[in-house]
């Protein structure tokens, strides 16, 4: 299963990188995220490792991410997985005109037969729940004193 959802931000790259690229906003503009920091002291990098904890209905997923590309201010990607499964999650940004289009691009790929079955059924909910993170990200990146002049 993959899904695919954009938004149009009214801020130019530089600004929008400035929010993805730190993890502590994400909490702010995720809201099923209770957790996002990195395991180690170190600048962000490729090969850094993530702590994610994810509340999934009365759930909460633990789950250890590693950062696969980061591209200022082009591009963050994520992979990660737990029991029922593994995934990916890549944040692209394009400049258009003034703004920044953002597009999240996520695989999903279940390893528990039930999971399996649910994906079908999952994946509107799961787009919605992508769309709404992306109007977070815009609302929040468009409240902030422009970064870029």
């Amino acid at each position: 299963m993959r899904i695919v959802e954009s938004i149009l931000i009214d801020r130019p790259p530089e600004d929008v990188w400035a929010v993805v690229s730190d993890l502590e906003t994400h909490t702010i503009w995720r809201p099923a995220l209770v957790e996002f920091r990195r395991l180690d002291d170190r600048p962000l990098r490729i090969g850094s490792q993530i702590r994610e904890v994810l509340r999934w209905g009365t759930r909460e997923i633990e789950i250890e991410d590693v950062v696969t590309a980061l591209d200022p201010p082009r591009r963050f990607a994520l992979r990660g997985g737990w029991s029922a499964a593994d995934f990916e999650v890549d944040f692209l940004l394009e400049p258009v005109g003034d703004g920044t289009r953002v597009t999240m691009d996520w695989p999903l790929r279940p390893k528990s037969p039930l999971l399996r079955l649910a994906a079908p059924f999952l994946k509107r909910t799961m787009s919605k729940a992508t769309r709404e993170e992306l109007e977070k990200l815009r609302d929040y990146v468009e409240a902030r004193p422009a970064a870029s002049a």
